[in-house]
């Protein structure tokens, strides 16, 4: 009994409390804000030790503020603007020196990129409606405390053209990290102001309208320390240059499209990054691609989704051709969107594709265009005699998008589709050397279980010599592909049966299934 006492005693010791005051309020610093302020109802000390936090974290982001779907939400915001000028109140009567400031509100920034990725904004009731003067003020707060090292800031109101960003936004001798999402503009007037971050090493931009597209270069030359860049689901009102120039940039994600034309192509993208070691790019091919030598790539993430308008085909690929000689010396490599159809093209382009000599991990998406749907023979070939140390080839969307067993049937009359009959690739004169000797894994995301992906298996098998692991991720029954027609799975159990008959060049081959795609589409 006595040493049952024993223990109940040393399990209500208050541990907290008892922590050295620097430990304790370092612990309740990386809390979030809310609750931090929470523990002040334990004891009298742990009032003055939440007085001392060097970070806050004040996050109010539900999905919507619709006021007809979710009403008690407008309640919830005034709590949440009490609460926040209640804790910056506090906390700036102690003049403690602030490390990190984060303030989030008005929607989740995934859900805002896959809005903003639609094409559309959101409605202005989804967003709150805090005053002007308020929203400013809270914006400032962190700028007038010396030390601050992160600002991370989020917020999305319903009538943008009412609030400003604070100047001094874009002047601190001791900013290392800034991420801002806003739905206001930056406009014309950026031109006078004063942009000086010496020590910033990351800059996240995102759901910005960018109403001047001199105002991101000049936010960059600005940087003289930057290593990590993105810019995304930002709305270009001008889409004539985007210009990025940095020798000290190692990541950098660009995400382009126009606010009135998802399908307007920009007139110049020029990068001079020539130290870049990720680069991720999404948007629509542009007039004119320019590119610093990029020797030091590592990974590349490259989504094009459209060509160029009002022209033809050629001029559109010549400059994808570009883009991808700009990438020749990657390791890891994602080629989606109408990208891969640059190879379909490679004849009238008079063979200048670039060889590949470091890529070992490859994403390819299906082909789009009308007229290459069917050409995989030619597609996929050229790839492979481009990259001869290829190790691992992942088809992210299958080898035909949202494909079904009509969907090669459906191709033009003038395009010849017999070459992916099992007799078009028998009559290949030369393996591609990766085959032979480096191809080791490949995964098919979704399969469809047409003729025509088993033809496209059986020489992947069939010639691949090392081949270790080959995947293959079927779909769930009545699956609902994207354009909403339900449509019966095959029957994959005699599918599968086909595929184990198949011949294989690699005696140490295992065919895995699996229902979910292990490398899904914007995941390098």
């Amino acid at each position: 009994m006595a040493s049952m006492d024993s223990n109940l005693k040393r399990c209500c010791v208050d541990r907290l409390t008892s922590l050295h005051d620097d430990l304790l309020t370092r612990i309740l610093s990386m809390l979030p804000t809310k609750d931090a302020a929470a523990t002040q109802v334990l004891s009298k000390r742990m009032k003055q030790s939440f007085c001392c936090i060097t970070s806050i974290d004040l996050d109010d982001s539900p999905i919507s503020y619709c006021v007809e779907r979710h009403p008690h939400l407008v309640e919830r915001f005034s709590l949440f603007e009490s609460f926040v000028d209640n804790v910056l109140h506090k906390l700036s009567l102690f003049q403690q020196p602030l490390t990190r400031f984060r303030l989030h509100l008005g929607g989740d920034k995934k859900i805002l990129a896959r809005s903003y990725y639609k094409g559309h904004r959101c409605k202005k009731d989804c967003f709150p409606d805090p005053q002007p003067t308020r929203l400013y003020t809270w914006i400032s707060y962190p700028l007038a405390h010396c030390g601050l090292r992160e600002l991370d800031l989020s917020f999305h109101v319903r009538n943008p053209c009412e609030y400003k960003l604070p100047p001094e936004l874009f002047v601190s001798q001791s900013l290392e990290v800034l991420r801002l999402g806003s739905n206001l503009e930056i406009n014309n007037e950026t031109d006078f102001l004063v942009i000086c971050l010496p020590n910033l090493k990351l800059l996240h931009l995102h759901s910005f309208e960018l109403a001047d597209d001199d105002f991101v270069t000049r936010l960059v030359s600005s940087c003289p320390a930057l290593e990590d860049l993105s810019i995304t689901y930002c709305w270009w009102s001008v889409l004539d240059c985007v210009i990025i120039s940095s020798h000290s940039i190692r990541r950098f994600a660009l995400v382009i499209f126009n606010y009135d034309d998802e399908m307007k192509n920009s007139d110049l993208v020029l990068i001079d990054t020539p130290n870049l070691e990720y680069f991720k790019y999404t948007g629509n091919v542009p007039h004119k691609f320019s590119f610093a030598h990029m020797n030091a790539l590592v990974e590349a993430y490259m989504f094009i989704e459209y060509p160029l308008q009002f022209d033809t085909l050629l001029p559109s690929f010549r400059v994808q051709l570009s883009l991808a000689k700009a990438l020749s010396n990657v390791q890891q490599l994602s080629l989606l969107g109408i990208l891969p159809e640059i190879f379909f093209f490679a004849a009238e382009l008079k063979d200048q594709l670039p060889t590949f000599h470091n890529l070992r991990f490859l994403k390819l998406g299906s082909l789009l265009n009308k007229f290459c749907s069917g050409r995989w023979d030619i597609v996929l070939l050229l790839i492979l005699q481009c990259s001869p140390l290829l190790e691992t080839l992942i088809f992210p969307e299958g080898f035909f998008e949202h494909s079904s067993s009509k969907f090669v049937s459906d191709l033009p009359d003038d395009v010849e589709a017999a070459t992916l009959e099992a007799d078009g690739w028998r009559t290949i004169e030369r393996i591609p050397s990766c085959c032979k000797s480096h191809l080791k894994k490949i995964v098919i995301s979704y399969c469809c279980g047409c003729d025509q992906e088993v033809n496209m298996m059986k020489f992947l098998l069939g010639n691949t010599s090392v081949l270790k692991e080959f995947v293959i991720c079927l779909p769930i029954k009545n699956r609902i592909p994207c354009d909403g027609v339900r449509s019966e799975a095959p029957n994959f159990d005699q599918y599968e049966k086909t595929i184990e008959e198949l011949p294989r060049a690699s005696n140490s081959c295992s065919i895995i299934y699996c229902s979910e795609p292990l490398y899904p589409t914007g995941a390098l």
